[in-house]
């Protein structure tokens, strides 16, 4: 059971990096941020970030198993015991006339960049 448990969170977590837009880039200190690396990475890479948040991205289609005949009736269960995947999302500031940039972790791990409004 928990393997499928883990199945179903690896697939719907690549389901997830696949739909991805395509890669933005963050430079830091020479060093560049890229999708896979961990937060003890980029935290090295690009010291503290200047806002966090956090929220849990809705899973559209949990998985369902067919549960052990309960007497003559069938039931379904739900084997993932969340209904959704938690997202990290760190912001940096790279300076003034650059864009902010938004790193989104899932499981410790960077899945997504994504620009925001240019630095006045």
């Amino acid at each position: 059971m928990k393997n499928l448990i883990r199945t179903a969170s690896l697939a719907l977590t690549l389901s997830f990096i696949c739909t991805l837009s395509l890669a933005e880039s963050l430079r830091c200190q020479g060093k560049l941020a890229k999708i896979g690396d961990t937060k003890f990475e980029i935290t090295e890479k690009c010291g503290e970030p200047v806002a966090t948040d956090h929220f849990c991205q809705p899973i559209e289609n949990p998985p369902l198993i067919q549960a052990v005949q309960n007497g003559t009736q069938n039931t379904q269960i739900n084997i993932a015991s969340q209904s959704c995947i938690d997202v990290d999302v760190w912001s940096y500031s790279p300076g003034k006339g650059r864009f902010i940039t938004h790193l989104y972790f899932t499981q410790g791990q960077l899945v997504d960049m994504k620009y925001g409004d240019r630095i006045k």
